[in-house]
């Protein structure tokens, strides 16, 4: 496997900053379980996104692609992989004969490392950072991807046109452009009405469900300033709300499907373990229904979305922006 040098292409202290939040998994859990932890949540996003509770959006995905051309694809590239969940279940199914997997965090790399060994996962992890991705790089030659996904990790990119022009660059000619992100306020900025629901909601809950790991009662829900977010991750949510929009003209939609995480993402966030007993069933979906009715009543926007693409011809997409 050829070696691919990207360290000329990294931001060092980003990537030391993203090595401290991201780099050991167990702190991300310390205080408690987070909203997708809970499989009757799963359920219900999955639903909403694939029309089917026991449908992946993943499989949701791929599956649009066999329709369209033979699985497995020849390379995929997955974006911002984390502790690499995407890529191994892409490898397990056998949805691709080669999968390069990139993080600008090097800690979680590791991790990432570890868990596919553990599996059994051919995958071919780099350091790599989405806003300079090493185009015309051993492995990263233009045209050499059919796929690339981001799942959780787009949001965290500054650089979106940047992004969008190099995975154009990248995916062969109908290659697939996959998405399942955050599209909320930038560095979660939520308007006021956001954060009185979550309020809301949260104080309907009795103290036993809002308790943390750590014995903390949580209450009083409010939006992080812009300060607070960057100190924890200067990449966090810093575009998320252009994300879609920004789409166009590198790629033709296919699908775009909106999905919860205006409320429940923050209510459960750190107390979501404490509603995995069928005593808590209730109030649980009693927050997934109230939820839902500010959706349908047009009063909250769904913060997240699953989109699949394809990227558009070359005779209509732009160039590389130049840096």
């Amino acid at each position: 496997m050829s070696h691919i040098d990207t360290t000329g292409d990294i931001n060092h202290d980003l990537a030391g900053r993203l090595d401290s939040v991201w780099g050991d998994p167990a702190t991300w859990v310390a205080n408690g379980l987070q909203w997708m932890h809970l499989q009757t949540v799963s359920d219900r996003m999955q639903a909403q996104v694939t029309g089917n509770l026991s449908v992946t959006p993943l499989e949701w995905f791929f599956t649009a692609v066999r329709a369209r051309q033979p699985v497995p694809l020849r390379r995929v590239l997955v974006l911002g992989c984390g502790q690499g969940y995407v890529e191994r279940q892409i490898a397990q199914n056998g949805w691709a004969q080669e999968i390069v997997a990139i993080d600008l965090s090097a800690k979680v790399l590791e991790v990432a490392r570890a868990n596919a060994a553990v599996a059994g996962a051919p995958i071919q992890y780099i350091q790599a950072d989405m806003n300079r991705l090493p185009i015309g790089q051993s492995g990263f030659e233009p045209s050499s991807f059919d796929a690339v996904l981001g799942v959780s990790s787009v949001h965290h990119c500054a650089e979106l046109e940047q992004l969008y022009a190099s995975v154009a660059a990248l995916l062969a000619p109908g290659g697939w452009f996959y998405l399942d992100e955050y599209v909320g306020p930038d560095r979660f900025q939520y308007p006021a009405h956001q954060v009185r629901f979550m309020n809301q909601l949260l104080d309907l809950l009795p103290d036993k469900l809002r308790t943390t790991l750590d014995g903390r009662v949580k209450a009083n829900i409010w939006r992080p300033s812009v300060d607070e977010v960057i100190a924890v991750d200067p990449s966090e949510a810093v575009r998320s709300s252009a994300l879609l929009s920004l789409l166009d003209p590198y790629f033709e939609v296919l699908e775009q499907r909106p999905y919860g995480g205006a409320l429940l993402r923050v209510v459960l966030a750190d107390i979501a373990q404490n509603f995995q007993s069928v005593a808590a069933e209730p109030y649980l979906h009693s927050l997934l229904e109230a939820e839902e009715e500010l959706f349908r009543a047009g009063r909250l926007q769904r913060d997240l979305v699953c989109v699949i693409a394809r990227v558009r011809t070359a005779a209509s997409a732009p160039s590389i922006v130049d840096r």
